[in-house]
């Protein structure tokens, strides 16, 4: 548990001085002197800057994981994917020039993150898996093109919305899910479109 708490107040640490100071000007002397620990522990638990927003992403993808497991088991998978995306966009809003950071290096061959965040897929495409099983998605709409909507989404508001710093955790879920509702239109089975799909905010 302390090595856990250790990794955490780290990745904490990190996060604010990337925020306040920028990525390039953070030494990883600052981190460790902001986590109030020294170097060579620090170096214990991430050897570099980089591995530095490897860890932001592992935590906060074991977070979007966390939430899926604590729903209710009666809880609909397309209710789970609609939380999940929620979370994953109002949780970058205070660090969003590290989340930006995080995703432009996830798609360089170059960068050791490369492809790190194949994981929040993953995690999408078995959401969309079950939807399509509880009869809430068409069964002839492709669980990646599915999956793909909800990604193209989320880079959206990371890398388009002007705004996005000044947004309360309210205004985003409002329009992620009003963005959702039309992304995901065309994806409802019949059964649900009867029934009426999901308003915004629930």
């Amino acid at each position: 548990m302390n090595k856990l708490k250790c990794r955490r107040q780290i990745l904490k640490a990190s996060r604010r001085l990337f925020k306040e100071k920028g990525y390039e000007a953070t030494m990883i002397g600052d981190v460790a002197a902001k986590a109030e620990i020294s170097k060579a522990t620090l170096y214990n638990y991430f050897p570099s800057k980089e591995s530095l927003l490897a860890g932001t992403l592992e935590e906060e993808i074991d977070a979007a994981r966390r939430l899926v497991e604590e729903m209710p088991k009666t809880a609909a998978a397309d209710e789970k994917i609609r939380r999940v995306l929620v979370f994953l966009i109002t949780d970058s809003i205070p660090f969003i020039g590290v989340s930006r950071r995080i995703l432009f290096l996830n798609a360089c061959k170059q960068s050791d993150m490369y492809g790190k965040a194949d994981a929040v897929k993953a995690l999408f495409l078995s959401l969309v898996g079950e939807a399509k099983a509880e009869g809430i998605f068409r069964t002839d709409v492709a669980a990646g093109e599915v999956v793909d909507l909800l990604i193209g989404l989320y880079l959206d508001s990371q890398f388009q919305w002007d705004d996005m710093e000044t947004l309360t955790d309210a205004q985003c879920e409002e329009r992620v899910l009003r963005m959702l509702d039309l992304a995901l239109a065309g994806c409802y089975a019949e059964k649900a479109d009867e029934q009426g799909m999901p308003e915004s905010g629930g």
